[in-house]
This record gives structure tokens, C-alpha cells and sequence, in this order.
């Protein structure tokens, strides 16, 4: 391959971006016309931006033949899920689910679903009272070998009554999860056109679904607890694929993508890629801290919310202690001493004055009062309040602390 510079403009009001071109060496050997001709086919396939990026779509309709209200048992909201896991519960059992009052609030419902790679696998439901049951007979088909690179990066394992081991994404088989329970809507049957009725209908399905991910949470949070099957977290965003108002008859349906579909990606950008190639090369490690902060980002993205805040907190306190030790070093004290000096002092807090001010001629990140103020009430305390205290924590509340510890490193870092 071959590098050919060009200027790419997606519009006439777009500025002319050099981009580069990896193209086969034979070009260079062509005609000027016909290598023009051959830059110019695959600069028509390059895109200096996303054209679109699609999170999901949705639609409302009301069935011509209502579903049979006895199925409903009393309620009037019915909300499915589709959960990335099987969970191995009785399809078709119903589970009364109450609040932290005891107040029953509502019926959960789950029912586990074969996908195609499971096709002709069997749906006999059956329990002992000690011990896991088993799908029988169990026929896996193995993927041929070599595997055809269009079939993925995992092997393309199809069979019947197979399932696999801690599954997060449903291959063989996933379990819908129905819900029942009550709403307070109003104004939401009336004419679909109607700029009132569209915004009754959207706050009144993100009501109910906000509802039904509560509900989803806590059957996976006590799932995970009864069982010990790891693997089933919480779900941050949740597949809600039908949300059913039985008393107005109006249902809503959907899909949706956790991150979106959109424009794939040629390739990260010639600096990255330069930077990439010399920390490769170079044997270079990332530092610490910057990974612990990415996995506190990941975390927070994957609804663990507890888990986001202690690792960006753990990430602050590392390189806070890794600052205050290099800087004595300086100075020439001793590493006992300094050892000394930093369990004197264990609070984070502590750290950021005090020692700060002995290792750093008297600088530290409170210097800024407004910072400063921010970090203790946002970050400090509510890091102490949820990990001591076991106070709840919500998204927001969590991304801010995250957001504190990066700020508060990134200050510590240019002292």
C-alpha cells in the first residue's frame, strides 16, 4: 500500500480537509486519467463526519382487537424488557414484586426465548428442589476450521438445548421480562396528530419504562444474590421492546441501541495512530491512573454506579501519594520518613493540604477556593456518604464525582 495526500470536502461549505489515502501501489504506474479515475472511486466512499447515528426508533398504534384484559390481572400498564441474559426461572411464573415497605407494587413475569443458533431446542420446564436441571439431549454443532472471517471473531457454535456459559448478549437464549403494573396517565387517546397527545404519550412512556427499569434492576440485583451468577448486572439502559396502556388501548413499541448505529469508522486519526505506534515501540506503559479513570467511565456507563466513583477515587488517591512521595524524594528526605509522614496523614483530604503544601512549596489544589469547596461537598463527601454509610447515589451525583477526581488530578498534576 501506498500513501496518496488529497483533499477531501464532504460539502461546498466544508473546509478542505488533506486527508490520506492508502491505496494499492499499482496506481502510481497509471495513466494520470485513469489513477485520478481510480483516487477519485474510493474518495467517494470517505466521509469527513458521521452521516447519521440511530439510538432507536419507536412507534404507537391501538390494537384492532384488544389483548383479553383478564391477562393484565388488574393492572393497566404492561412493559417487556428483553435482558442480554437467560435467567433460569420458570417461563410463565408470575412473581408479585413490592417496594422496600413491603407494598406490593406490581407482577414481574419472565420467559426464556431460543434464538435461531438454538433452533429445535426443546421448552420443557421442569425443577428439583436442591439442584440445576439440564436441557437434554444436548447437541452442539462445532463451526468449521478454519472459521469464515465474514462469521465474526467468535466461534459460530449453532446445536440444540445448548446455551453459553455466563452469557451477556443472548446467543443461544435470553429471557423477556413482562411487567405489570399501575400508571397515572391522562390525554394520551386522544387523535395521534395532536401536539398534546404526542407529549402526553412520550412523558407517559418514560414514565413507565423509568418504572420498569426499577422493577428490572431489583430482579437482577436479587437474581444475582440468590444465585451467584455474577454476570447478571444491572442494566443502565434496558431493551424495552412494548409498552401496553390496556385501559386506552394504546401501545407502544420499539427498538433500541445501546450506543447507537451509525457511520462506521475508517481509522483513528495519523496523531493517534503516530502516538500509538511510539508508546508500542517504545515499550511505554499507560499511566495508572488514566486506565483506573477509563474504567471508572465504563463502569459508570454500565450502570455500576458504586463501582464508577470508587475507582476514579482510587485513581486521585494513587497519584496523589505517588506526587507527595516524588516531590520529598526532591528535597532529600528519607523514604521511611516520608512513609511516616503519609500515614499520619491517610485522609485524601489531608493529603491535598497539609502534606501538599511540605512537599510542594506550599501549593495545593485548595488554593482555589471555588475548586476546593466543590470537591469536599460533591466529591469527598459523597465518596464518604456511599462507601461508609452506604447512602443511595444517583447518575448524575456519580458522574460528578468522577468528573471532581479527574479535575482535582489533572490540578495536582500542574501544581
Amino acid at each position: 500500500m501506498v500513501e496518496f495526500r488529497v483533499l477531501v470536502q464532504q460539502t461546498a461549505a466544508d473546509t478542505p480537509l488533506q486527508v490520506t489515502l492508502l491505496a494499492d501501489e499499482e496506481i502510481r504506474a497509471l495513466p494520470p486519467e485513469q489513477a485520478t479515475e481510480r483516487l477519485s472511486s474510493l474518495l467517494h466512499q470517505v466521509r469527513v463526519r458521521p452521516e447519521f447515528t440511530i439510538y432507536g426508533f419507536g412507534t404507537f398504534a391501538s390494537y384492532v382487537e384488544r389483548p383479553n384484559p383478564g391477562q393484565f390481572r388488574g393492572y393497566n400498564t404492561l412493559v417487556e424488557v428483553n435482558l442480554p441474559y437467560t435467567l433460569h426461572l420458570p417461563s410463565g411464573m408470575l412473581f408479585p414484586v413490592a417496594d422496600q415497605q413491603g407494598v406490593v407494587r406490581g407482577l414481574l413475569q419472565t420467559r426464556k426465548i431460543w434464538t435461531d443458533l438454538a433452533d429445535g431446542s426443546n421448552n420443557v420446564e421442569a425443577l428439583a428442589d436442591d439442584q440445576l436441571l439440564y436441557h437434554g439431549p444436548a447437541l452442539p454443532a462445532t463451526p468449521h476450521v478454519p472459521q469464515d472471517p465474514v462469521l465474526g471473531p467468535w466461534p459460530r457454535f449453532t446445536g440444540q438445548n445448548v446455551e453459553l456459559g455466563k452469557d451477556t448478549h443472548g446467543i443461544f437464549r435470553y429471557t423477556q421480562v413482562r411487567l405489570l403494573f399501575d400508571t397515572e396517565h391522562t390525554g394520551i387517546d386522544g387523535e395521534d396528530d395532536a401536539e398534546a397527545v404526542k407529549e402526553a404519550r412520550n412523558a407517559t412512556v418514560i414514565t413507565a419504562t423509568s418504572t420498569a427499569a426499577a422493577f428490572v434492576n431489583h430482579l437482577l440485583d436479587v437474581y444475582r444474590h440468590v444465585t451467584g451468577e455474577n454476570h447478571v448486572e444491572r442494566l443502565p439502559r434496558q431493551l424495552v421492546t412494548r409498552v401496553y396502556f390496556a385501559d386506552v388501548n394504546v401501545v407502544y413499541e420499539s427498538v433500541g441501541l445501546e450506543g447507537g448505529v451509525g457511520s462506521a469508522i475508517i481509522n483513528r486519526s495519523r496523531r493517534e495512530i503516530n502516538r500509538f505506534a511510539a508508546m508500542l515501540a517504545a515499550g511505554e506503559q499507560p499511566a495508572p491512573h488514566t486506565l483506573l479513570l477509563q474504567s471508572a467511565r465504563s463502569a459508570l456507563d454500565r450502570g455500576q454506579l458504586l463501582l464508577g466513583v470508587v475507582v476514579a477515587f482510587q485513581a486521585q488517591e494513587m497519584v496523589i501519594e505517588a506526587g507527595i512521595r516524588t516531590a520529598l524524594q526532591r528535597q532529600g528526605v528519607s523514604d521511611e520518613d516520608i512513609t511516616t509522614r503519609l500515614k499520619g496523614r491517610l485522609s485524601t483530604k489531608d493529603r491535598l493540604t497539609t502534606l501538599s503544601r511540605e512537599a510542594l512549596n506550599g501549593r495545593s489544589v485548595a488554593d482555589d477556593n471555588q475548586f476546593w469547596n466543590k470537591w469536599l461537598q460533591d466529591c469527598n463527601r459523597k465518596r464518604n456518604d456511599i462507601v461508609h454509610r452506604g447512602l443511595p447515589l444517583t447518575e448524575t451525583q456519580a458522574r460528578l464525582v468522577v468528573a471532581l477526581c479527574e479535575d482535582c488530578i489533572a490540578r495536582f498534576l500542574a501544581l
